[in-house]
């Protein structure tokens, strides 16, 4: 190589490793993840800046870094809850308030991020948004509500939201959405309200329920065949619920819901509607007006009697305890045993190999061929000690 063609080549290495013009300037509309804990701090900034796309692009961004459990804790302890839910209340862009309502379903996926959402109004502000125009805001407010609703604190938080007037509310506000055919929304309303009624000292979300409201009557008019399934499905696992308390138990047989729900006791029945719904049964059927409504009810005991098969666990259990109840009446017996109870649940017991399953067995089976007290020794057990 002679030295012009060397001069040449070392010219093109220095021109390979020469200074560059800086790169094209990013779009003020882009949004970039910070390296390590300066994201939280900047998710927050861009949460709350002045450009509508940037904030839409943060709420996004967001669920990605609530996903994980140890983001999630600097999201939050970063401020970024109230940033959220002001923008939930965001009154010119319902895109805005969809996002956000999606993106607080993901805060509230953890205890830690469901208390600060209560803390900073957001149970409030996802109620107000159960009544949005928009139905996509509602939709997610639901989700989000409904994730939060898993923690008992949260649970207690919506008892005592508006003063006692939340609940009572999305009662309303399922019944509303039924009539108007949404029937997936009124669905998330019930199972809404089935989750709270799970705290561990509900008697106040009961009473809101069952005094306020007036939910049973309402329930049994959602238990109609012509309504939707997963309808029919959330309003008997909600009635199963109220009636825990002997006055919902009452009012159940009153407004008629017992035939009702013994339409689905059947095979041909979804089988989580028909757990449900046998589940409601058995809660009602603990009261006496609850078993003769039962047995008033045409071709009721049949259908119960047609669920006995353990191979749906839960439903079968539900079904023998829902028998065991009825059979205290002594005019039931007779049908159960014309039914085919019997054969049915001796050989339930003797197969079971779940002793719950097996226990709820005996118990119907000692219920079904009752005659006098003393009751016979249960099924299985040992007998009794004549000392």
């Amino acid at each position: 190589m002679d030295s012009q063609a060397r001069i040449q080549a070392n010219l093109r290495h220095i021109q390979s490793f020469e200074a560059k013009p800086n790169p094209k300037a990013l779009p003020e509309t882009a949004v970039t993840r910070g390296f390590e804990k300066v994201a939280f701090p900047k998710l927050v900034r861009e949460l709350t800046c002045d450009n509508a796309v940037v904030r839409k692009k943060s709420l996004l961004a967001a669920r990605d870094l609530l996903s994980s459990p140890v983001n999630h804790v600097q999201c939050v302890a970063a401020g970024a809850t109230p940033a959220i839910v002001s923008l939930l209340q965001d009154p010119t862009d319902d895109e805005t308030r969809t996002f956000a309502a999606g993106t607080l379903k993901f805060l509230a996926a953890k205890e830690v991020g469901a208390r600060d959402l209560a803390q900073h109004g957001g149970l409030d502000a996802l109620a107000a948004a159960l009544e949005d125009d928009t139905g996509e805001v509602r939709d997610e407010a639901y989700a989000a509500l409904i994730e939060a609703a898993r923690f008992d604190s949260t649970r207690r938080a919506l008892e005592a939201c508006g003063g006692g007037t939340v609940l009572p509310r999305v009662m309303e506000l399922a019944l509303l959405e039924a009539q108007s055919g949404a029937a997936g929304r009124a669905q998330q309303a019930l199972v809404l309200l089935f989750t709270c009624t799970q705290a561990r000292y509900n008697a106040g979300i009961l009473s809101q329920l069952v005094d306020v409201a007036q939910a049973i009557p309402h329930l049994a008019g959602l238990l109609k065949p012509e309504l939707p399934m997963p309808v029919r499905h959330a309003a008997a696992e909600l009635l199963g619920a109220l009636a825990t308390r002997e006055d919902a138990k009452i009012q159940a047989v009153q407004v008629g819901a017992v035939p009702l729900l013994l339409l689905a006791a059947s095979p041909s029945v979804p089988v989580p509607f028909a757990t449900s719904a046998v589940a409601a049964l058995g809660a009602i059927t603990i009261r006496r007006e609850g078993k003769y409504a039962a047995l008033e009810s045409p071709g009721g005991l049949s259908g119960l009697v047609s669920l006995l098969d353990p191979c749906h666990e839960q439903l079968c259990i539900n079904a023998m305890t829902a028998v065991s109840n009825v059979a205290e009446a002594p005019e039931a017996r007779a049908i159960l045993v014309a039914d085919g109870a019997g054969p049915k649940l001796q050989h339930i017991f003797e197969t079971a190999t779940v002793e719950v399953v097996k226990r709820a067995a005996a118990q119907a089976i000692r219920q079904c061929r009752f005659k006098h007290l003393p009751y016979e020794v249960l099924p299985g057990a040992p007998p009794v000690n004549a000392e």
